[in-house]
């Protein structure tokens, strides 16, 4: 008599703990952001305030809340955190908890990504925010500036409107700027990467590199053109290359062995190592092998993570060439993915119509990665490696300080 009752209490307790297993499903990593919302009035955290956010749901070692990382890709302009979702506004900005949640997890330092000219100045102004909002404790943020290989033609070029034989359609063509056009660019690139080395705030050239698998956003040609023009500015500033590769591994390296030389001569001479990172890696180990040759450093998310070639590529990456990032908003580890069975930590998600600040201290927002994530990113690299993650933390924080410096801001 009691058979059938406690069949269904057995199944609803499984189930239960399935579904609080099921995380958050991501697009593809993109480089493009949305800057009217990029400083909303409640970006900024209480002053002297702190929130109370939560900590990761569920862990196997007492020891991981003792654990020190840096999220070493990070996309904090999104405007997921400013509470919109493919243009349209499902909740309030929530950058500020957003933060908050990684400091409680264990993070401590953020890179933040820019792609285009304004977005570098968007985030140095956005860190500067913080710097000063912040109490001393919290989460330290840093940035980069660069050009993603995507947003190349709409800086570096200029559009031309063309018939494809097709009435009903039109394609574009780009013709390089003028040179003094380019030089301009980059002058004024330049000028915002001084102005931000002396915080401390600004530690790579970047986003920038090659990307064949969107061609349909920017041609080869130009690519190419804004890759050149940046390699050279990172030569003039002498920082550390934060490098995007899609589909395009063997040209990024052919172009970068052009210029090896300069990069190691004005990064200091380190045996000959181009200091860099090329990010979101998830190409064959035979492409990281070659970059890793130079000298460059491999970024490891959850788009690195999803296939069963990818762990395998992953497994082989030495540990003292590997940096553990989240590119977030983007780059979740799902539930179909190949190195979801290894993660051992979860956080709890709403979906963003069900989101708001009042839930934002108890949940994620489902399909969206916060910097709190890089935990898990670990915890695949330990899984497949077969370490413990807390080495694997430690490795790659000494790899993204022999990269990018102490990452220390600089009173002025």
């Amino acid at each position: 008599m009691l058979l059938r009752p406690l069949s269904g209490i057995l199944t609803y307790i499984i189930m239960h703990r399935l579904t609080t297993q099921l995380l958050f499903a991501s697009s593809s990593s993109s480089a493009a952001s949305f800057f009217a919302y990029a400083f909303a009035p409640t970006l900024s955290i209480s002053s002297g305030r702190r929130l109370s956010i939560m900590s990761s749901s569920t862990t196997t070692s007492a020891d991981k809340s003792k654990l020190q990382y840096i999220d070493a890709g990070a996309n904090l302009l999104d405007s997921m955190y400013q509470g919109v979702y493919h243009g349209k506004e499902r909740h309030e900005p929530d950058l500020d908890i957003i933060l908050a949640r990684a400091y409680e997890n264990g993070v401590d330092r953020i890179i933040s990504m820019a792609g285009t000219p304004k977005e570098c100045e968007e985030t140095l102004q956005l860190i500067e925010r913080l710097d000063k909002e912040h109490n001393s404790g919290d989460v330290k943020v840093f940035g980069t500036v660069g050009v993603h290989p995507t947003r190349c033609a709409e800086v570096f070029a200029e559009s031309c409107p063309s018939s494809s034989g097709d009435e009903d359609e039109e394609t574009t063509n780009w013709t390089p700027k003028t040179e003094a056009e380019q030089t301009l660019i980059i002058s004024q690139m330049i000028k915002l990467i001084n102005q931000g080395k002396t915080s401390g705030n600004v530690v790579a050239v970047g986003e920038f590199g090659l990307d064949y698998a969107r061609l349909h956003f920017c041609p080869k040609d130009i690519q190419q053109l804004g890759f050149r023009k940046q390699l050279e500015m990172a030569i003039e500033t002498k920082l550390p290359l934060y490098l995007h590769n899609r589909d395009s591994g063997d040209d990024l390296y052919d172009i970068l062995l052009e210029y090896r030389d300069g990069l190691v001569a004005s990064q200091g001479g380190d045996e000959g190592n181009i200091r860099g990172i090329v990010h979101s890696f998830d190409e064959s180990v035979e492409v990281a092998t070659k970059l890793m040759s130079l000298g460059l450093h491999i970024g490891i998310n959850g788009c690195s993570l999803k296939t069963p070639e990818n762990l395998e590529t992953a497994a082989q990456i030495p540990l003292d060439k590997l940096i553990l990032e989240t590119d977030c908003p983007w780059c979740d580890i799902r539930p179909t993915h190949a190195g979801f069975e290894h993660l051992q930590t979860t956080f709890p998600t709403k979906k963003e119509k069900q989101y708001n600040r009042e839930l934002a201290k108890d949940f994620c927002v489902k399909n969206r990665t916060e910097p709190c994530h890089v935990a898990q990113v670990a915890e695949v690299i330990a899984g497949v490696k077969g370490l413990d993650v807390a080495d694997v933390v430690a490795a790659s924080n000494r790899n993204v300080h022999r990269v990018f410096g102490d990452l220390e801001k600089i009173e002025v």
